[in-house]
């Protein structure tokens, strides 16, 4: 008897127990949360704020984690790419709760990506675009950069071959476009690592708005593996005029804003990185966690936040890399994830 009355009230006790929090972002020391989050107090809290009504529920056993544990974990995992019992072991949580924190703010911050990461939306905003790059070199009526860069991703289990990249890795291969500012404008996050960028281009809305002239005669800048269009414009493969050679220094120079864009996304957020390993999850996951990190990425440079020491920087598909400029339209013909996913 004296046993099951120790058994029950061991079990009440059990029950009355609540997630004890390891983090607490009023009692980390600030360089720690810039290091570790990627974001100053002030910004953590705002944004556990914003994510409170759609991530602050109790678990399935009634243990509430609270929402800025969530996001801190979410933002630790964005930052270093780590493992996620790695994690667990940190903030003393199961492997198991670590993956559903990491899924549910994931799918909360890839809905905010798709309605937050915008393109200039009106005749001013534009304006101001074009003459931020004009400033540059000199290049006129230019509204954006675009390029691809590949992530790395775990072996997918289906149609394995199509994620297998010019590099020979697993990776999804992201179309974005990007301002002076080093904003993300427009991404596309769906296409396998064997899909050219020409083909990325020819199938997304994007480039449906500007054959309908939603921007008028602004343009977009792009390397030899695009083909050339009214409003996107390449290099010249192989320029034989002086004038021909100052218009690709001129695109070459406004052009590098991407190339540190990424630099800044992938130095930020490692789990993009191939530093930080390959993300180790399903494709459509991974094109969410993307999308998650562009949406972070731009309230960064919105908010001021220092970027993180770059990393070396990786190898990029330019000019060098791509097939001639007459075949790249044709190249590459692998269709996007079936999954629903929408670019932003």
């Amino acid at each position: 008897m004296e046993a099951l009355v120790v058994y029950f009230a061991a079990q009440q006790l059990q029950r009355k127990k609540r997630y004890r929090d390891p983090l607490d972002p009023l009692h980390i020391d600030d360089t720690e949360l810039l290091q570790k989050y990627r974001f100053p107090r002030n910004q953590i809290i705002s944004l556990c704020e914003e994510l409170e009504p759609h991530i602050g529920r109790p678990t399935s056993r009634s243990h509430a984690i609270p929402t800025h544990t969530q996001v801190l974990v979410m933002l630790r995992f964005l930052a270093s790419g780590t493992f996620q019992n790695v994690i667990g072991d940190v903030t003393g949580m199961s492997q198991a709760s670590v993956s559903r924190i990491i899924s549910q703010v994931t799918d909360v911050l890839y809905n905010k990506a798709r309605t937050e990461i915008k393109r200039p939306q009106n005749p001013q905003e534009i304006h101001q675009t074009a003459q931020a790059f004009h400033r540059i070199s000199g290049f006129p009526r230019v509204i954006g950069a675009i390029d691809g860069t590949h992530i790395p991703i775990k072996t997918p289990s289906d149609n394995e071959y199509i994620y297998v990249n010019r590099k020979g890795y697993h990776s999804l291969n992201l179309q974005v476009v990007g301002n002076v500012q080093n904003l993300i404008t427009s991404y596309t996050v769906k296409y396998p690592g064997s899909t050219h960028d020409a083909y990325i281009w020819n199938n997304c809305p994007l480039r449906g708005c500007f054959q309908i002239g939603v921007y008028g005669d602004m343009h977009l800048l792009g390397d030899s593996g695009y083909p050339l269009e009214p409003f996107l414009l390449t290099p010249y493969p192989h320029p034989t005029t002086w004038g021909q050679e100052r218009y690709n220094r001129s695109h070459k120079k406004t052009r590098t804003i991407m190339e540190q864009t990424f630099g800044v996304l992938k130095s930020r957020f490692r789990c993009l990185h191939n530093s930080g390993g390959s993300l180790q999850y399903k494709p459509k996951k991974c094109a969410k966690i993307a999308a998650a990190c562009m949406l972070l990425h731009n309230r960064c440079v919105q908010q001021r936040i220092p970027a993180p020491e770059l990393l070396e920087e990786e190898e990029q598909e330019d000019e060098g890399d791509h097939d001639d400029p007459a075949a790249v339209a044709g190249a590459g013909q692998v269709g996007g994830l079936n999954d629903g996913l929408r670019d932003g």
